[in-house]
Order: structure tokens, then C-alpha cells, then sequence
């Protein structure tokens, strides 16, 4: 490999400013925290179809905002190198799928979102239970 530069340290917002897009090859994953942090500074990605990578690159039902990225299947490289050189073609359009991923992120991956989803499976698995739900 060439130009390839181990950097140590770094602002993460600022250094996401430097990318044109990120790419994440995973053979297994959850919901990736790299993904939706990528979205959030309108960087675009290319990923594997991992955990739930095809959601937040194209959206869930109901979701309009568009394509933000690309998924190919895990372990295929040649899928994963086209995908990448498709990324490359078009600066608007890498412009244009980062905005879309972070109208999608701070749309539906707000942080109080996250503590009323985790509130409400608490307070369901409590009442299966018949445990005392939460204030209670």
C-alpha cells in the first residue's frame, strides 16, 4: 500500500472533514457506531451487508431521504472494490448521499430517542415480569 498514514491522535471532527467517504468491511455487525457516525458528519459509506447497514444506508420503510451509501455482500471484494470506485465517480453525488445520511441520523438516531426506546423495553420486560416499572 501507498500514501497510507498511521495518524495517532486525532480531532475526529476535523479529520472526518479530510474524507470523502468511509468504508466498512465487516462479516458481522449490529447496528455499526462507525456508519452512523460517518452519516452524521455527511460522509458517505460503503459497507458490507452486515446487521442493519442496508437500513441505514437506504432507509427504512417510511424513510424518504434516499440513498447514502453502498452495500455489498460480505467477503466479496470485487463487489467491494466497485462499490468503491462508484463512490469515486461522482463528487456531487458523495455530497449529495451525506446529506441524506445525516438528515436520516439526526432524524431517527437522536440520543433521547435511544433512552425512550431502552425506557419502554425496560418497563415491558418489567411488566412481563411483574417487576415494579420505572418511578414506580
Amino acid at each position: 500500500m501507498r500514501d497510507l498514514i498511521f495518524t495517532g491522535r486525532v480531532n475526529v471532527v476535523e479529520y472526518m472533514e479530510k474524507l470523502d467517504f468511509t468504508i466498512l468491511t465487516s462479516i458481522s455487525e449490529g447496528q455499526p457506531l462507525s456508519v452512523l457516525e460517518s452519516l452524521a458528519a455527511r460522509r458517505p459509506c460503503v459497507t458490507t451487508e452486515v446487521g442493519c447497514c442496508r437500513e441505514l444506508l437506504e432507509g427504512a420503510p417510511g424513510d424518504d431521504f434516499g440513498v447514502a451509501g453502498f452495500v455489498t455482500p460480505p467477503m466479496y471484494r470485487k463487489g467491494l472494490a466497485d462499490a468503491m470506485e462508484r463512490m469515486c465517480v461522482s463528487r456531487a453525488r458523495r455530497i449529495e448521499m451525506g446529506e441524506r445520511g445525516q438528515r436520516r441520523v439526526a432524524t431517527y438516531f437522536l440520543h433521547e430517542q435511544m433512552l425512550a426506546n431502552y425506557r419502554a423495553l425496560y418497563d415491558e420486560t418489567a411488566c412481563a415480569f411483574n417487576l415494579p416499572r420505572e418511578g414506580e
